[in-house]
């Protein structure tokens, strides 16, 4: 959410915000310059977006100087997810769905094995991958550089009176207290559940 908001606010005119909450998000003041498109899910695949952008205005990636997807480590990925479920916010919004609250209730290895991915069947790299390649225009910005590397990936395409410095919204890294939850077993799982991240050189185990 951070980087939705640095591009809606930063980037040059015409700026496009598509996700089912588009419409609420134009309704904050800087990001009133936005056009917002409804029709598509905000956690779409490229694949996903590629085809919505060809309907919308019959662009391809080739058109596209620079594509950008922020990855995060599976560790703290899984872990974040977990404590996520287990605010008081979001156990009330899922009080009716016991599947929700019985894996927030869990021990984390529960969780890992339950838990499935953030959006059903789709791994990280389903988000950035095309025909299992990652495009030679698409670059992958770390969550854990997210506020030194996000700026300076963006910085050719925002307008000359840009805020350079990334808010850096998210603070939930949880570095100190996963250390206590990695124990072997809990890290084999997360490496079954994430091969492509940690074999194709992504991240380290």
């Amino acid at each position: 959410m951070s980087c939705t908001r640095y591009l809606l606010e930063h980037l040059e005119l015409p700026v496009y915000n598509g996700s089912k909450s588009a419409e609420e998000f134009s309704n904050a003041p800087k990001l009133k310059r936005a056009t917002p498109l409804t029709d598509i899910h905000r956690h779409c695949t490229l694949a996903e977006a590629l085809k919505f952008i060809r309907t919308f205005c019959g662009k391809t990636l080739g058109d596209f100087k620079k594509v950008i997807a922020v990855i995060r480590h599976p560790y703290t990925l899984e872990y974040s997810y977990y404590r996520h479920i287990q605010k008081p916010h979001i156990l009330e919004k899922n009080r009716n769905n016991p599947y929700t609250a019985k894996l927030a209730k869990a021990d984390f290895k529960t969780f890992i094995n339950m838990s499935g991915y953030h959006r059903r069947n789709h791994p990280q790299e389903s988000f950035f991958l095309l025909e299992n390649q990652v495009p030679d225009s698409l670059e992958l910005v770390r969550f854990e550089e997210l506020s030194t590397t996000f700026p300076a990936v963006v910085a050719p395409f925002i307008h000359e009176q840009a805020n350079r410095t990334f808010p850096g919204l998210n603070q939930t890294n949880y570095a100190t207290d996963i250390e206590e939850h990695l124990s072997p077993e809990i890290k084999k799982l997360i490496y079954e559940k994430h091969k492509y991240m940690f074999d194709s050189g992504l991240y380290d185990k």
